[in-house]
């Protein structure tokens, strides 16, 4: 029996107001919930600097030889009522019905979607990003009955992480695997024929010595995304979903990413996570402020000593 602390008074606590914030958002006019999200993402923006920072930080990167520091700054307010919107979304998208979902999501990309999904031995990568509405793609994949697996990391509060990864129900389709001893379990699903779900634009260690071109400087990427790739054999079906209106969104599928390895394996992990994030920028250019930038991609802070 799990022994009761302060701690963990504290996170049930937590947990509780996470269940009626989410019963909140359901009963509220739909408008008055975005509003909300709006609003939490602009608080968001003016009390924890060390993030504003280094959002201003990753879009003069990717952006300052382009664009004026007054579209930064703009933009990067954006991006932090985006992540507003997407807190929201999070918990208004469990009460859609797949007459709703086929309402507010336009799907392109069926042909890519089709050939993937066709006979053959080969599994597939499903490659998304922190671009957009990557929830509202997991929506549309269970919309299209795709089955799939999907590495999570688990969140501090037990509470909350058992809700979060059990929300989508038993018949969701997902199967979800921790992020740290997976790695061989994945591969050898994909080679088997079964699809990988991944976020594919996380930051590798520098120290591993992965780079990427990404907006025109070197990032270091994480080489594990290019690997299930590789090692699975697998085809590579991007899936991109983006907010085009409160509540509507375009989720558009392929074409597939060929791969096609040298035999070299760290110049094929280079090669291949290039080729992602070259996607992946793609993406970002449709709507810079929809893009995730909270995390530093290109270089740590450094540390107080």
């Amino acid at each position: 029996m799990r022994k009761i602390t302060l701690s963990l008074f504290i996170d049930y606590f937590t947990y509780l107001l996470v269940i009626v914030m989410e019963w909140i958002l359901w009963l509220i006019p739909e408008t008055w919930a975005f509003s909300f999200g709006k609003f939490l993402g602009r608080v968001v923006w003016l009390t924890l600097k060390d993030r504003r920072d280094a959002v201003l930080e990753n879009l003069t990167i990717a952006f300052g030889s382009e664009k004026s520091p007054e579209w930064i700054r703009k933009t990067a307010f954006q991006s932090f009522e985006h992540l507003g919107l997407l807190v929201v979304e999070f918990f208004l998208i469990r009460s859609w019905d797949q007459d709703e979902m086929n309402a507010r999501i336009e799907l392109h990309g069926h042909e890519d979607f089709n050939l993937a999904m066709g006979p053959g031995d080969h599994g597939i990568c499903l490659l998304t990003s922190h671009f957009g509405c990557f929830e509202v793609s997991a929506v549309s994949v269970k919309f299209l009955g795709m089955k799939t697996n999907l590495i999570a990391t688990a969140m501090k509060n037990p509470f909350i992480s058992k809700y979060m990864f059990s929300r989508a129900g038993e018949n969701s389709g997902v199967t979800t695997f921790p992020h740290k001893g997976s790695v061989k379990e994945l591969i050898d699903r994909v080679r088997n024929g079964e699809m990988l779900a991944m976020l594919g634009d996380q930051r590798g260690d520098a120290e591993r010595g992965i780079f990427v071109d990404f907006f025109g400087s070197p990032a270091p990427a994480n080489e594990i995304f290019a690997r299930f790739a590789l090692d699975g054999e697998a085809r590579v079906l991007p899936i991109c979903t983006y907010r085009t209106a409160p509540g509507r969104y375009k989720t558009t599928f392929g074409p597939d990413i060929v791969i096609t390895p040298t035999g070299d394996t760290r110049t094929d992990l280079i090669h291949v996570s290039s080729q992602f994030h070259q996607l992946f920028e793609t993406w970002l250019r449709i709507a810079p402020e929809q893009g995730f930038w909270f995390q530093r991609k290109w270089r740590r802070k450094k540390r107080k000593r």
